[in-house]
């Protein structure tokens, strides 16, 4: 009888040091007769210092005392929930909890005293931290240092109607965090305007960001709104903003100062409220030295300068990247993988990334389309990510020819040519989809001829 007695309260004490929260409980006069693991450390007790005496006499008076939770219990009978409080522990340390009390009571219901459970509020602190970093701020992933800088910037100004100047390399995601800015503002429900700087000619991009009246150039039949008119009450979003000429460039700096402009060929002034966010993958100091760039300008546009950094700069969010972009890749039909082996990972975190997020997200495209299986390897990662310094892949085992390989390669290559090297006949002619096709003709490192 009493090796069962003791097998069974081993067992429970088992049971008691497997939960993640403090746990003891008590007789009804208040001595202890469990504590677990949890209780010993988030209390800093030892349980052969504990069992048998009274918990008024070792713990603190705000759980065990007159007005606690457990004395509440023990005198009445009723349990108490999730009662929030802070007790100080040896070292002079305050630990914020969470408390739960309740009776337990022989078969006839007879009480026999009460158990006392309590969470750490600051390891559930921890854990909600870790979730908001591994969560996408507005679709937007990093959990580096320098990335929750920007988010708690970001944060910081939403509201503000001062003018952000995002600058970093191409491929780091600044056209998110303009979108991002937006999104959070109170300018939310009004538009969103973006104008790429660098991808029109002088005179079309003054046109196209100020608008112009019928007839002010040739073939300007009708009067246009400007992206500025149309960003009205709302957000525009000046991508590539070293590129502008030095004319738009004063056109621009009165508007960054009265919100006023004239449309291309007109002498109405029209005025807008906008918020700007500019952006630039150049060092705009640099052109001001060469006198590429309006010094009156950059000081109006450089209100509060955001650097975004690169992510080779940021590594240690790869991962992360990498997880939520094949999630998406998938949610999109794109491929079944879903994960990376390490041989691909340590590729991946070798690569020096210059073209940035934009980067990875189409290789892991390309390794999602050519995977085998659910988990990407080597070599379905593309050329330039397996070539190292010296030009060789990163242990990535070529396949060695064969009679039956050269026999597939030219099977292959008779089958492209004559399709006249359009993949989409090719892969019918051979019975395959494209992506099989895809797939042999850079295991065959099969290119089509220059034209």
């Amino acid at each position: 009888m009493i090796e069962e007695l003791r097998e069974q309260r081993n067992k429970v004490q088992a049971v008691l040091d497997s939960i993640a929260e403090g746990v003891f409980t008590v007789d009804r006069e208040g001595r202890v007769t469990s504590f677990n693991r949890t209780a010993e450390r988030i209390l800093d007790r030892a349980v052969q210092d504990t069992l048998g005496r009274r918990a008024l006499e070792l713990f603190p008076t705000e759980i065990c005392g007159a007005a606690s939770p457990l004395h509440e219990t023990l005198h009445t009978g009723r349990a108490v929930r999730n009662r929030e409080l802070a007790i100080a522990v040896s070292g002079g340390k305050t630990i914020p909890l969470s408390v739960c009390t309740g009776p337990f009571r022989d078969e006839h219901g007879n009480p026999l005293g009460a158990v006392c459970t309590f969470r750490d509020l600051r390891e559930i602190e921890c854990i909600a931290d870790e979730r908001r970093r591994r969560a996408p701020f507005l679709g937007i992933v990093g959990k580096h240092p320098r990335m929750r800088e920007i988010f708690d910037m970001v944060e910081m100004i939403k509201d503000s109607d001062s003018t952000v100047l995002l600058q970093g390399e191409s491929g780091t995601g600044k056209g998110l965090f303009a979108q991002a800015l937006h999104s959070l503002s109170q300018r939310e429900r009004h538009p969103f305007v973006k104008v790429s700087c660098a991808a029109l000619p002088e005179t079309l991009l003054e046109s196209e960001i100020f608008g112009h009246e019928r007839g002010a150039f040739t073939g300007a039949i009708k009067e246009r709104k400007g992206r500025f008119e149309l960003a009205d009450r709302g957000t525009i979003f000046l991508d590539e903003i070293g590129d502008l000429s030095p004319t738009v460039q004063v056109k621009l700096l009165r508007v960054l100062q009265d919100q006023q402009f004239e449309r291309l060929g007109g002498n109405e002034t029209i005025q807008v409220d906008v918020r700007v966010i500019a952006a630039t993958h150049r060092d705009l100091p640099r052109l001001l030295r060469e006198g590429k760039f309006r010094e009156d300008l950059y000081y109006r546009l450089n209100v509060i300068p955001i650097h975004i950094s690169a992510l080779r700069e940021r590594k240690a969010d790869i991962p992360l990247l990498i997880e939520f972009l094949l999630e998406r890749f998938a949610a999109k039909g794109k491929g079944k993988a879903s994960s990376v082996s390490p041989r691909a990972m340590s590729i991946l975190m070798d690569h020096d990334w210059p073209g940035n997020v934009r980067e990875l997200e189409n290789v892991l495209e390309h390794a999602m389309v050519c995977s085998r299986g659910t988990t990407i390897e080597p070599d379905a990662l593309p050329d330039s990510i397996l070539m190292g310094h010296r030009g060789h892949p990163f242990g990535v085992k070529r396949p060695r020819a064969s009679a039956s390989s050269i026999n597939e390669r030219e099977q292959l290559l008779r089958g492209l040519e004559a399709s006249r090297w359009n993949r989409g006949l090719a892969a019918a002619r051979l019975g395959m989809d494209r992506t099989t096709l895809w797939r042999k003709m850079r295991r065959w490192e099969i290119t089509a001829p220059q034209s």
